[in-house]
């Protein structure tokens, strides 16, 4: 085996050692957003979920550590021989350490948060930067965030959990977990009683759309641009935003049928795009591709909240939503296709 060889096959090893400690660390996160949710009187710092989030920080700590020790050359910085993407990574382990020590010092001062508090918290978001970071180094080894190249699988998981925290920490806008279009929404004429507290709930729920929108579309953009795109993207990005955010607060039955809808969706975005294939150089091409994903993915959440429930939105309230993430979709892909003309 040349010494190209070893390498790149050492690379993958290193890659996936970091992808499988990026699934503890995201898994150690959901799993306390869930206790959160569905344990009572949670008001501690030091708790199983928050065990095995630190003990995967150690872990993965370690682990950098150890390639720290192993690639530093004599005279060298200390980060400078680290393979490409690393020393990112290595910035988010202490990012996440600092974040963890503000985070027992905040819940001494103020207390655990309860709600909503909790997930935009600075110390907590202290910890969401540095966990991005880590969970970010197989993308940026492998080079997949600045050029067209193939992806391979632990750049495909480093993306997903990329994703999947980025979606946990914006839970509060997802339309997965509390769908508001299964709500009683009485239209309130402007200037009359009761306006605005028949419309914020709503006006909420649609930024939610929106955002969420973006949240998979720039990814699944990432995966499908060039020749060699993922297969299954959007199933796959869609599918983890929708299930783990559902997961969350317990797989509220409504909420379940709202994700088998979605998920079902992109399994039918994605066929669709594959007969596209040939076209993936056209201009055309990504706006289609985002816009006809976000338009599949939330038809089908709205069919499998009103199959399971009902959507208690009027038509023009549900019908509107799903067109106009369509093209808040095509928008983002219309960006991505003229800051990404490599792809053609």
């Amino acid at each position: 085996m040349s010494t190209s060889e070893k390498v790149q096959v050492g690379g993958r090893h290193r890659d996936l050692v970091t992808g499988v400690l990026g699934i503890w660390l995201v898994g150690a996160v959901l799993s306390d957003g869930w206790a959160h949710f569905n344990v009572p009187g949670l008001e501690s710092f030091f708790t199983p979920w928050h065990g095995a989030l630190y003990a995967g920080l150690a872990v993965t700590a370690g682990w950098i550590g150890l390639m720290v020790w192993r690639t530093r050359a004599a005279g060298r910085p200390v980060l400078g021989d680290l393979p490409r993407g690393y020393a990112g990574g290595a910035l988010g382990v202490l990012l996440f350490g600092v974040g963890g020590v503000a985070d027992l010092l905040w819940h001494e001062v103020f207390g655990i948060e309860v709600a909503v508090d909790a997930l935009v918290s600075p110390s907590h978001l202290l910890l969401g930067a540095g966990g991005l970071l880590i969970l970010g180094s197989p993308m940026r080894a492998q080079g997949v965030l600045g050029s067209i190249r193939r992806w391979t699988p632990t750049a495909v998981l480093s993306l997903v959990l990329s994703t999947a925290l980025v979606a946990f920490f914006m839970l509060y806008t997802s339309p997965f977990p509390m769908p508001a279009a299964v709500q009683s929404f009485v239209p309130t004429p402007e200037g009359t009683p009761g306006h605005l507290e028949a419309e914020l709930p709503v006006v909420a729920a649609l930024s939610g759309y929106l955002a969420t929108t973006v949240l998979f579309a720039m990814p699944l953009l990432l995966m499908v641009r060039g020749r060699a795109g993922v297969p299954a993207g959007a199933t796959v990005l869609v599918g983890t935003i929708a299930w783990l955010s559902v997961g969350v607060v317990g797989f509220p039955a409504t909420a379940v049928a709202g994700a088998v809808g979605a998920t079902a969706g992109a399994v039918i975005a994605d066929f669709a795009r594959s007969r596209l294939s040939g076209h993936h150089g056209e201009r055309w091409f990504l706006p289609v591709v985002a816009g006809g994903t976000a338009l599949l993915v939330w038809a089908g959440q709205l069919a499998g909240l009103a199959i399971a429930d009902a959507v208690r939105w009027p038509v023009s309230l549900w019908s509107g939503v799903v067109v106009l993430a369509g093209f808040a979709g095509a928008a983002v892909g219309l960006l991505a296709s003229r800051t990404g003309r490599s792809a053609a």
